[in-house]
């Protein structure tokens, strides 16, 4: 039964009048007999009779009518979360590393709690790990990391940016690995889980073996103060030193990365999750606002 024969019920049996109902709709009257004629054809039986110049609504048409209005302003409500007329209050739990939480994301959350101000957005940071663990279980909506490559059948993934590379030391002219040799500095390298250690190891870990001083850190915010205090030597993604770069505290080199090597940002969630219309329009537009946080980065350059 189409919405619309619905409305013509509704408007009808308030009105009392085909003529009040077709001005109401902007439908001809021989519209919306044709609508009752194909309720009463569906139902067989008579939703409207004529008594005198006067129209009464019959037993079977008040039970329609009944359904009718609960059908009809569902209907209504999800229309207006189309046109992002009315949103009711609602919560969207996204996993993120600090990497992507700190440096990409908080822009686009509040792009998007401008337009959706009713919406709750809960930001749950942890390692990549425990995250995809609350992905898998259901505990967040969705999950954006830094990573290699994804690998887990259960879960789909999108490429947003890939991160540009690079070894980054303490105003040291870096232009490449060479200049790293016969010279005093800390080693600065990532936590074990880290997604871009693989890359640490094969372009730094041949320093790591002959030097003394080197130093674990379990946070982007921690090399980065080791690499200020310590003269220290590292590989972050640009966007995570980007302001530093820029006020000359800290020098970057851009390595060449094998395509095994290269690291992106990915927005992440399970092939099950049934996406709401509003974590719909959250995705489109982390989608699009992602890849011109890298077209900014590269303009400021």
């Amino acid at each position: 039964m189409d919405i619309r024969h619905l409305v013509t019920l509704r408007t009808i049996a308030r009105l009392g009048s085909f003529t009040k109902a077709s001005d109401e709709l902007r439908y001809s009257q021989s519209t919306l007999t044709i609508h009752i004629q194909a309720i009463e054809k569906e139902l067989n039986g008579k939703v409207f009779e004529r008594i005198g110049k006067n129209i009464v609504i019959t037993d079977l048409g008040n039970k329609l009518l009944s359904i009718a209005d609960v059908i009809v302003k569902a209907h209504e409500k999800i229309e207006t979360l189309k046109n992002k007329k009315e949103v009711t209050e609602s919560t969207i739990k996204i996993g993120a590393q600090e990497s992507v939480a700190l440096y990409r994301l908080q822009p686009i959350m509040n792009q998007f709690q401008q337009t959706f101000p009713q919406i709750k957005i809960i930001q749950v940071l942890g390692q990549k790990s425990e995250l995809i663990d609350k992905l898998l279980t259901g505990e967040i909506d969705l999950l954006l990391v830094m990573q290699r490559q994804h690998d887990n059948a259960n879960l789909v993934a999108i490429d947003l940016v890939e991160e540009k590379m690079g070894i980054v030391g303490l105003g040291q002219n870096l232009h490449s690995l060479d200049d790293l040799k016969n010279k005093n500095f800390v080693l600065i390298y990532p936590k074990n889980d880290c997604s871009y250690r693989n890359a640490f190891e094969k372009y730094l870990g041949v320093y790591l073996e002959s030097r003394k001083n080197s130093i674990e850190a379990l946070s982007i915010e921690a090399i980065k103060q080791s690499i200020v205090i310590n003269s220290g030597v590292s590989i972050l993604p640009y966007s995570t030193v980007q302001y530093e770069i820029q006020s000359g505290q800290i020098s970057f080199f851009e390595l060449d990365l094998s395509p095994e090597d290269k690291v992106s940002t990915q927005l992440i969630y399970h092939k099950n999750k049934w996406l709401s219309p509003l974590l719909k329009e959250f995705i489109k537009l982390i989608e699009q606002e992602m890849p011109k946080t890298l077209s900014a980065t590269k303009h400021s350059e």
